[in-house]
């Protein structure tokens, strides 16, 4: 069993390896090398042969998705790849929301990209504001009234979702006061909430003096997501638990009462496989017919567990891999296929729903499972990625019965020639005016990267726009042949005369530093081409 399970995974990452999917090729042999094979008489001869350490290591090497592959990936399998394009959007006027954020708020309105709260760094400064940029103008920040309720009632502004409901926005943070940013007076209030727990909710661990599902009047690191006038909160950390848990909960706007619609307060000694296990920080969404909510991915965080005594506490942490969707209707927990060219287990990702593309939109997040060789401080047991993947829940029906998977749904990776530098906590947004993708901040650990930071956390505060070769993705405003040429790859800079990617110097002419050059032959080469393409000249 463990030599065919074991092909079966090395297999699979040899296809994954062949379409540029970097990062689920590594995680397929990692866990194809790591599952069973401590079992000695497991450890065949063919086995042996099988699990080649040496291409692991090789795998092991590569940044996802890693700058030097980048260019000469194409698209070889339509229905399991797609062409974009991420580019990086300058803000006209400096100052103001300048720094990078962790555990923030965002979303879209009416054009508008609103970024609240979240922190620099894990040593602060911690922020309870909130501000606005005009995506259609980009001209400036705007700083709106901060959010009124003080920390010793709510906690650090760290790890809560808003989303947008009749040109308000809701924030949930645990407590039994939901508050409200309306967004054409912008200006904050709350709504008082009720909950009658059931006799099955208190022997789902519901706090009986106090009647309320989330301990110590705190919630964070959930999914929340709205349909209707139904706000449905999934998981997070609460004020007894740090590693996550799988409450689920709906509150009806109409009538201002909670529900509990599944899983319990805290980690029970047994798992319950009838529905998603305990976990903060997964990626969720609503599918177009408001039938179903998804639930992927996410972290059981055993590490942080373990530093509090928590049971099922351990110094390696729990990548949840199991993909999710819970019928509105029916009420029930169903199990998806993780079909096509998928994504690896993650956490922290950045993840929406775009209405235009009637597709899912994933970008970067934290493996906490997959090793990282050869960075300058060695190697990492972890890694944080950059790739980026949509999901179409809704293709075509198929008339033949016999070919059911060519119409499921399906992943597909988005070979993009550059892309934002590997991180985690990032937020995409969508907009539902124009169909165009956003994203916005995040951190990742700086020995990660090539930093002049002497700080553990590299935060980041740029606006970017994700365009996709399908129709209604703008890709038609790329210039695919210049991209290839100046893209940032990630940390890196793109030399323009021989396309390799490292700490290359910029242009010093009147382009304004538009191109790099890796070196002064280079320079040379490509002068005379820059010079005439970009009307660059020297100053």
């Amino acid at each position: 069993m463990s030599f065919l399970r074991a092909t079966a995974l090395c297999l699979s990452s040899e296809i994954f390896a062949s379409l540029g999917n970097t990062a689920t090729a590594a995680t397929r042999r990692w866990v194809a090398m790591t599952s069973g094979t401590t079992i000695e008489t497991h450890l065949t001869p063919a086995l042996k042969a099988l699990l080649d350490m040496g291409l692991m290591l090789k795998l092991s090497r590569y940044r996802h998705p890693d700058p030097q592959m980048t260019l000469n990936m194409r698209v070889t399998v339509p229905a399991l790849q797609a062409r974009g394009s991420w580019t990086r959007l300058q803000v006209a006027k400096a100052g103001g929301f300048t720094e990078g954020r962790q555990s923030f708020s965002s979303f879209i309105w009416n054009s508008r990209l609103y970024v609240a709260g979240g922190r620099k760094s894990e040593k602060g400064p911690y922020y309870r504001d909130i501000w606005t940029l005009d995506l259609t103008k980009l001209d400036a920040w705007r700083q709106l009234p901060d959010y009124p309720i003080p920390v010793s009632r709510s906690g650090n502004f760290l790890g809560w979702n808003m989303v947008v409901y009749n040109d308000t926005a809701l924030l949930f943070t645990g407590r039994p006061d939901l508050d409200v940013f309306d967004l054409t007076s912008e200006s904050w209030s709350t709504i008082p909430t009720t909950y009658a727990p059931t006799a099955a909710d208190y022997a789902a661990g519901v706090d009986r003096p106090r009647s309320w599902a989330w301990p110590v009047f705190m919630s964070y690191d959930s999914a929340m997501q709205l349909v209707g006038d139904k706000l449905y909160v999934f998981g997070g950390g609460h004020g007894t638990t740090v590693m996550g848990c799988n409450l689920f909960m709906v509150l009806d706007l109409a009538t201002r009462t909670w529900r509990r619609l599944s899983g319990t307060v805290r980690v029970r000694e047994h798992g319950d496989y009838e529905c998603p296990g305990p976990r903060k920080t997964a990626a969720s969404w609503v599918s177009a017919d408001k039938s179903r909510i998804y639930l992927l991915f996410g972290i059981f965080d055993r590490e942080e567990a373990y530093r509090n005594n928590e049971p099922h506490g351990e110094t390696i942490p729990f990548g949840c891999s199991d993909f999710w969707s819970w019928s509105i209707k029916d009420e029930v927990w169903r199990q998806e296929r993780m079909a096509g060219n998928a994504p690896c287990a993650r956490t922290e990702m950045a993840c929406a729903y775009n209405e235009k593309l009637q597709k899912t939109i994933m970008f970067g997040g934290f493996c906490p499972n997959l090793r990282t060789d050869d960075v300058p401080q060695g190697t990492f047991p972890y890694s944080y990625v950059a790739d980026t993947f949509i999901y179409d829940m809704a293709p075509p029906p198929s008339p033949n019965l016999f070919e059911p998977t060519r119409t499921a749904p399906k992943w597909q990776q988005v070979l993009t020639p550059g892309f934002p530098t590997y991180r985690c906590q990032a937020h995409l947004a969508c907009d539902a005016v124009t169909g165009r993708t956003y994203m916005f901040g995040g951190w990742t650990n700086s020995l990660y990267i090539p930093t002049r930071s002497k700080l553990m956390a590299k935060t980041f505060g740029d606006v970017w726009e994700l365009r996709v070769d399908l129709p209604g993705g703008h890709f038609d405003e790329v210039d695919v042949e210049e991209e290839a040429r100046v893209a940032r790859a990630g940390p890196w800079q793109r030399c323009f005369a021989c396309a390799t990617a490292g700490p290359w110097r910029k242009c010093g002419g009147s382009c304004g530093g538009r191109v790099f050059f890796c070196g002064p032959a280079c320079l040379r080469d490509g002068w005379k081409e820059h010079k005439e393409t970009h009307k660059c000249r020297k100053v």
